[in-house]
């Protein structure tokens, strides 16, 4: 009895051994600490950052002549946007900056609303 219950811990033993070992041995390579490749650094981050908030403020922008601007080319920034859509971390910093530009705008354009006779006023007084 105590033989057969040591031969099945040592048949669970290593069968998680061998589990164990095939999960090191099936690790992606591009999640070891030496390989660079997907990481986004800060001024390709920035970059994507500016793109897309100027696509936001500026609806009639294409992503071409926002790239264009940019200085850019859209194989460079697909590869950007490719490594940031994997960071869940990158992804929110994104969202945020993108919501943070839409809240400055939507302020500057509360007042006018609120006050749609100051705005008239403006107007006529804009135009000769």
């Amino acid at each position: 009895m105590a033989s057969r219950i040591t031969g099945m811990l040592l048949g669970v033993g290593a069968v998680g051994a061998l589990v164990g070992a095939l999960a090191l041995g099936l690790r992606p390579q591009a999640q070891e600490a030496g390989d660079t490749r997907d990481e986004v650094s800060a001024g390709e981050l920035q970059l994507y950052i500016d793109v897309s908030t100027a696509m936001q403020a500026d609806h009639s922008l294409t992503l071409d002549q926002a790239l264009a601007q940019k200085n850019v080319s859209l194989d460079q920034f697909r590869n950007i946007e490719r490594r940031v859509q994997r960071d869940d971390r990158l992804v929110r910093k994104v969202r945020d900056a993108l919501a943070a530009q839409a809240k400055q705008r939507a302020a500057g354009v509360a007042p006018l609303a609120a006050n749609p006779a100051a705005t008239a006023a403006s107007a006529t007084h804009a135009s000769p």
